[in-house]
């Protein structure tokens, strides 16, 4: 039965996943540099510290990782203060755990305030107890730790709080973990469904499938 709750942002809670499709080629390209191919791939699985120490090793560049991620996340912050959705069927989700008092907090890639801005401006901040990021975990969701840091936030069981997921990486970092996840379809990993469905609990097309009572049997 489910005690505790942790979801991932982009992808999961948030149709988002479209800001990062081209990120690094579009701040390369407007910095006057040609991005090598399949640069994309090579970062789509990083924290953003990681993807900029990343071109910053193959660019030479000169500023800072402090510096460059300040000039990524201006690129994103319209879309997270003014434009991206929620998913379908997140919102009755959450206020189902939250009615049945089940805390919650999120684990992302994604900077802190970036994240905070897009919680507050559609109304469900107050879900959560906690965000944990990758950034300050110093690690990726290739590695447990800002699972780890959200679980010890939440103080529940490891066995009976639930990590919600859309990425084939972080699934199976969770599990691996012993999480339970329930896993969520994303167009970017539409070629790792079926790995996807296999190491998750739960597989969904769209969280508005859900049945909250398939997470407390």
């Amino acid at each position: 039965m489910i005690q505790g709750a942790i979801f991932d942002c982009d992808g999961t809670l948030f149709d988002s996943m479209y800001l990062y499709r081209s990120f690094v080629t579009r701040y390369l390209t407007g910095r006057g540099l040609t991005p090598e191919n399949g640069i994309e791939d090579s970062v789509r699985y990083m924290s953003m510290l990681e993807a900029v120490e990343y071109i910053r090793g193959i660019y030479g560049l000169p500023e800072s990782a402090e510096e460059i991620i300040a000039d990524c996340n201006r690129m994103l912050e319209h879309a997270y203060f003014h434009e991206i959705l929620l998913r379908p069927g997140v919102a009755v989700l959450l206020e189902n755990l939250h009615e049945r008092r089940v805390p919650m907090c999120i684990a992302t890639a994604t900077d802190r305030y970036l994240v905070e801005g897009a919680l507050r401006r559609v109304g469900i901040d107050h879900y959560f107890s906690a965000i944990t990021t990758c950034t300050e975990a110093g690690a990726g969701k290739e590695q447990p730790d800002v699972f780890l840091q959200a679980l010890e936030i939440l103080g529940t069981p490891l066995t009976a709080t639930w990590v919600f997921e859309d990425a084939r990486h972080a699934v199976a970092t969770a599990k691996k973990c012993g999480f339970p996840v329930c896993a969520v379809w994303d167009l970017d990993e539409e070629d790792h469904v079926a790995q996807i469905e296999r190491q998750s609990d739960i597989y969904l097309k769209s969280f508005a499938d859900l049945s909250v009572e398939q997470l407390f049997a």
